[in-house]
């Protein structure tokens, strides 16, 4: 039997309840967007149960002649997946702060790093850049087809789109800010590299991309604008694999030994 001593149950304490408080978010999320668009795409279909037969067969059917309910049913997916989104990032954030609180009652002595560092270092350039192509994108392009559509129902999704990411984007950045600023919880230099990691994705966990996650959905929803949406999707992708990429070429001159040192 292995017993582990100060430094390494904190570490295992601490890896097993963010792993346990995200896995419950993933499912929770799973099923509320799964059940939100599942109904969105089946109130966007041409087609009905005509039962007027002993066996039912599936008719054609204009969707004018469904309820009132199918023409909103992209703002109302829209709607619900920004408080979904909102509700889980600002839940699952919570409930690992408070989890760290009781952890860090435990621990009668901490150490502490003697720099405090910002969003993007904490977070990683290629999450921050994501998130911040994202949401200044997908507000501009909100605002397009809010003003370009050609229905009014396209032109209230799109306000309603730029909206939601506008105000996901502020709690967001309000959210890893907290992470960020909270104390330590480390004991040894082992533990405090630890805490520097685990503090890196709390930081990345509110830094949702919304706007890139909803653009998918919203592409079929507005066929008029579903190649601005893809692109819009695309770029976002390789812009932050593009920033990620040039600050690990480099950082890695600096973390490269120098000339004639072997390496073993």
């Amino acid at each position: 039997m292995v017993i582990l001593d100060e430094s390494q149950q904190l570490q295992l304490t601490r890896m097993k309840l963010r792993s346990r408080i995200k896995a419950q978010t993933a499912g929770v999320a799973l099923a509320l967007l799964g059940a939100t668009w599942g109904g969105w795409f089946f109130l966007s279909q041409d087609f009905f149960l005509e039962r007027s037969g002993a066996v039912p067969e599936l008719m054609s059917r204009r969707k004018a002649e469904w309820p009132r309910l199918s023409e909103s049913a992209s703002l109302i997916a829209i709607l619900v997946t920004f408080v979904v989104l909102a509700g889980l990032v600002w839940w699952a954030t919570l409930r690992i702060r408070r989890a760290e609180q009781r952890l860090a009652r435990s621990v009668p002595r901490r150490i502490a790093h003697g720099k405090r560092l910002g969003v993007r270092e904490v977070a990683g350039t290629g999450t921050v850049t994501l998130w911040l192509v994202s949401s200044v994108g997908g507000i501009g392009l909100g605002l397009t087809i809010g003003f370009l559509a050609e229905s009014a129902e396209n032109q209230l999704v799109g306000f309603t789109y730029a909206g939601g990411i506008a105000v996901l984007g502020v709690l967001s950045v309000a959210l890893a800010r907290q992470v960020i600023r909270q104390p330590s919880l480390a004991v040894d230099e082992l533990s405090l590299r630890t805490d520097d990691m685990l503090r890196k994705k709390d930081a990345q966990l509110p830094l949702v991309p919304a706007g890139v996650l909803l653009a998918i959905p919203l592409a079929s929803a507005i066929q008029e604008f579903a190649t601005w949406l893809w692109v819009y999707v695309l770029g976002s992708l390789a812009i932050s694999l593009l920033a990620t990429l040039v600050v690990r070429l480099h950082r890695a001159p600096l973390d490269s030994p120098p000339p004639g040192n072997a390496v073993f």
